[in-house]
């Protein structure tokens, strides 16, 4: 997570200077009282799967969640995944707020092929449904960074629910070492009047407040759900998950996640969000 980054059990190494660490992992370490309510840990195969990491420096309240998949890790859902899950479920016709930071680090081995899902907002069906592709979903291609799209209109545009959907956004090689922090509006509806609004920045990772300036990520209007007899509505998860084959393990970090009903309930005040 900068110039030189190792992770070992009880200390991150950055540009040469060690850093103590606090782990603690969610399936195995941390009580029921102390995960927060919204959240669900069902998609962890183990301990390594997600831990909470706290920065052990002077004055400063730093932490994020490392995600971990392995080859041999056990499938959950028909892939690797090691992913949290917020419970809250939106609705079609609803305007909802998103807000994640995601870091890939320095060691992350590019070399190796990789198609994974870093994030994605999956739909949640109704009883009896066919499964259907997570709506917009931030991927990693051999290191191009990708957000896709599917909804009823994608479907029937092209056919099939095999492939990539919709592409909304692409960068060739995603910049390691720092933070990306997103900011979605998202409209949900089948119809055309759904919308999604991003814009991203770069952050430094151990500082408490990022300076970077928000850029204009996607805009788009059009339909950004399923119809109300398919699905009942809409989640967030985050973490690592893959359905390709994979030969060694992969890591990413996520912190600061947050949903609500406008910008400034996951506290924004910049002038671009208005």
């Amino acid at each position: 997570m900068g110039a030189s980054t190792a992770l070992a059990q009880d200390e991150i190494v950055i540009g040469g200077k060690a850093v103590p660490v606090e782990e603690d992992s969610y399936k195995c370490d941390m009580t029921a009282e102390e995960i927060p309510d919204d959240l669900s840990i069902k998609r962890l195969a183990n301990c390594e799967s997600a831990e909470l990491i706290d920065f052990e420096m002077p004055g400063k309240d730093l932490r994020a969640v490392k995600f971990t998949i392995s080859p041999d890790d056990k499938p959950i859902s028909s892939g690797i995944r090691a992913e949290l899950r917020d419970m809250y479920v939106a609705e079609n016709g609803e305007e909802v707020w998103y807000r994640i930071s995601t870091l890939i680090p320095k060691t992350f081995p590019m070399e190796a092929d990789h198609r994974l899902v870093l994030s994605q907002w999956h739909e949640r069906l109704r009883a009896g449904g066919h499964s259907l592709r997570p709506n917009i979903s931030h991927r990693l291609w051999n290191g191009r960074f990708v957000v896709t799209l599917w909804s009823d209109d994608v479907i029937e545009r092209l056919g099939t629910i095999e492939g990539d959907g919709q592409i909304l956004y692409s960068e060739p090689r995603i910049d390691q070492g720092v933070y990306h922090e997103y900011v979605y509006r998202v409209v949900w509806s089948p119809e055309d009047d759904g919308r999604i609004d991003a814009w991203m920045r770069q952050c430094p990772p151990l500082r408490e407040t990022c300076d970077g300036r928000w850029q204009d990520m996607i805009q788009f209007e059009g339909t950004t759900g399923y119809s109300n007899d398919k699905v009942d509505g809409y989640y967030f998860k985050y973490g690592l998950y893959t359905v390709s084959d994979f030969e060694v393990p992969f890591t990413a970090f996520h912190k600061d996640y947050w949903s609500g009903p406008t910008a400034e309930s996951i506290g924004l005040s910049d002038p671009i969000f208005k």
